[in-house]
Order: C-alpha cells, then structure tokens, then sequence
C-alpha cells in the first residue's frame, strides 16, 4: 500500500473540485507562499473553510490560495 498525492494549482480547477476534499486533510499554499493544514469543512461561493489543529475554523478566500494538494492512500 502506497501514498499519492494530490496536487491542484490551477484557479479554476481549486474552484470546481475542492467540494471533493470536504471531510479530508488538505494543505492548503497561500500566495504569500505561507502552507496551512488542516480539515477541509466547508466551502462558500468566495472562500473554504479550513479547521486547523486547534479545531479552530479559519476562512481562506479563493483569491489568496494558490495550490491544494493532499495525500490519499492507494
């Protein structure tokens, strides 16, 4: 059994497919080149809602994301 990760850096694509990843762990590359971690809860129409560590729920708009990328089992 091995790992595979999942990398999405395109916009529009973040856009469309991060309804896939709510329930997962995702990291989450900011364009200030900062990385977060955390739960994938929710999704708005301009932002996602990420839990992180400290079960706190912190909002990152679309605009300030540049990549999303996790590891799933296969």
């Amino acid at each position: 059994m091995g790992t595979r990760q999942l990398r999405i850096s395109d916009p529009d694509q973040i856009r469309k497919r991060v309804q896939e990843f709510i329930g997962k762990s995702v990291n989450i590359v900011l364009t200030n080149g900062m990385i977060m971690s955390g739960k994938l809860t929710a999704t708005r129409d301009s932002e996602v809602i990420l839990q992180n560590m400290r079960l706190q729920k912190i909002p990152y708009p679309f605009d300030s994301i540049s990549e999303v990328y996790f590891d799933s089992i296969t």
